[in-house]
């Protein structure tokens, strides 16, 4: 019996999986770098370069990199280096195959840097690496039966196409012109660039993606070495990610996957070192549904025949909701053990890291921490640059009405504002505004009829049926239920009864007559 059916692609996950690794190497100063004196600062982060999927493992390749600001033994200046450590993990995962969807992510969740001597570091990191296997299935979705003779039952559910997911790279290029209050660059020392408040919106063939770029500097200038110079400043982010596929009305999941943003001195027109150029780019990975009001084939039976069903078990998915929202922190940090007075606060490096989360009675509960790192030039000349951490514990709730335990999830944070003020010499406060996306996708465990068989009609079984019978409806009874178990049809009961529609309820009596359609011999 040939079947009408509508291809349906989904996109569900199959699995996660996460571990924590450690990176750790010596580090031999370049021999152009002067000695070390004393370690001031550090950062880093992890870049994934190559990920590698076989049977039931995944490979993945990268790099670590760290920049550490230190103070130097040629003049007693402050001087920095950049570094980077390979490392290589395998990460086991039952059921992942080459041609899967992987999904990698990294958080760095420690970084220090040790001076053996005054020639070599030890970096060490500890990473947490997280992995999700994106599963592509195509399912054939039964939409009718080109036989008219056989009685059928449809039912409408809202389910997600999956129009297209793709790893992709934003590239981002920028530059930003000195005040002509600052001297010239001499020496770029320290850098730092957040993205911050990163919204995405779909459009009629693009994603658009909106936000800041939060640009701290320290640097040399050229009419005094010993003269430390910092400065703030943001740049505007706006850039358009192709897809063709996107439409207003469509819905999307952008996962940015690495940021890498560096700024670099650059000449201007006259040749002087007063242009910041701003180079980076955003791994992402990009999913786009349509939601769409499907009809699917429920049931059949003939009266001429009986049917065998065969059915399969699926998975259906639908969005149950897609929520952002963004809430204020507000707290202080205590500057322990600072060395000398603190004149001025030159960067503010801010971190959201969910820890944990659970679905709770309608909504999603998450834990995290804000980590916050400031670096501050301070009166002494001895050591004139300084550092302070903090970390700001949070739980917050993000509505998600009717959501269910079986229900799956995704949630991702980010930071949207961060400032930082220093209170006194002992302490700072902090404020921020941290921003929650999460979407919900309501799993449906349905059997699917794949095929149908049929067979002669069991004529003892149909001699046994009365020719009219009186019905009363029962809780829970459907119409169709009702006609399919006295062979008839369900406009034969609506007609016999003068019902206005196929709706009934409990108590209801009917009156039932079978139909005679059945093969010759009887």
């Amino acid at each position: 019996m040939d079947f009408i059916k509508k291809l349906l692609q989904t996109n569900q996950e199959r699995g996660r999986a996460s571990i924590q690794m450690t990176v750790e190497s010596d580090f031999n100063l370049p021999d152009y770098e002067p000695d070390m004196i004393k370690l001031i600062d550090r950062k880093g982060a992890a870049r994934i370069r190559e990920t590698r999927v076989d049977t039931d493992q995944i490979m993945v390749d990268g790099v670590l990199q760290f920049q550490a600001l230190y103070k130097c033994a040629e003049s007693g200046n402050i001087c920095s280096l950049q570094g980077e450590v390979p490392f290589s993990e395998t990460i086991h995962m039952e059921g992942v195959q080459e041609t899967d969807h992987i999904i990698v992510q990294n958080h760095m969740e420690d970084l220090t840097l040790g001076m053996i001597n005054s020639r070599k570091l030890n970096v060490r990191a500890l990473l947490e690496l997280s992995v999700a296997d994106h599963m592509e299935q195509q399912i054939q979705l039964p939409a009718g039966i080109e036989d008219t003779s056989v009685q059928t039952l449809y039912r409408q559910q809202k389910m997600l196409q999956l129009m297209t997911q793709k790893k992709d790279i934003c590239r981002i290029h920028s530059e930003i012109l000195l005040p002509s209050n600052r001297p010239n660059i001499n020496r770029l020392l320290w850098q730092s660039v957040q993205l911050r408040g990163l919204d995405s919106r779909i459009r009629s063939g693009e994603i658009e993606l909106t936000g800041e770029l939060l640009v701290n500097i320290l640097y040399k200038g050229e009419d005094d070495e010993r003269q430390i110079q910092c400065m703030e400043t943001t740049v505007a982010l706006h850039e358009n990610i192709e897809c063709n596929v996107c439409e207003p009305e469509m819905l999307f999941k952008l996962i940015p996957l690495q940021v890498q943003l560096e700024v670099s001195p650059a000449e201007d027109e006259d040749g002087e070192n007063r242009v910041l150029m701003l180079e980076g780019m955003l791994d992402f990975y990009l999913r786009v549904w349509k939601e769409e009001e499907l009809e699917a084939l429920e049931d059949a039976y003939s009266l001429q025949d009986e049917l065998l069903l065969e059915r399969e078990r699926v998975n259906l998915q639908s969005l149950l909701v897609k929520n952002d929202s963004k809430f204020k922190i507000a707290d202080q940090i205590l500057l322990e053990n600072q060395p000398a007075e603190i004149l001025q606060l030159c960067a503010s490096v801010g971190e959201v890291f969910i820890e944990d989360s659970r679905i709770v009675p309608d909504g999603i509960e998450a834990e995290g921490v804000l980590k916050v790192r400031m670096l501050y030039i301070t009166a002494s000349d001895e050591m004139p640059v300084g550092i302070a951490e903090g970390v700001i514990p949070f739980t917050r709730q993000i509505e998600a009405e009717k959501i269910r335990p079986e229900d799956t999830y995704e949630l991702s944070a980010g930071i949207d504002q961060l400032t930082v003020i220093l209170a006194d010499n002992s302490q700072a406060d902090i404020k921020a505004v941290i921003g929650l996306d999460a979407i919900v996708f309501r799993k449906e465990d349905t059997d699917l009829i794949t095929g149908m068989e049929r067979q002669p009609e069991d004529l003892e079984q149909y001699e046994k049926q009365p020719g009219i019978a009186g019905y009363i409806v029962k809780e829970g009874d459907r119409l169709w239920d009702i006609a399919k178990e006295h062979h008839t049809t369900v406009e034969d009961v609506i007609q016999m009864n003068q019902l206005s529609g196929d709706q009934v309820n409990r108590g209801d009596k009917l009156l039932i007559v079978k139909q005679m359609s059945v093969p010759a011999g009887i």
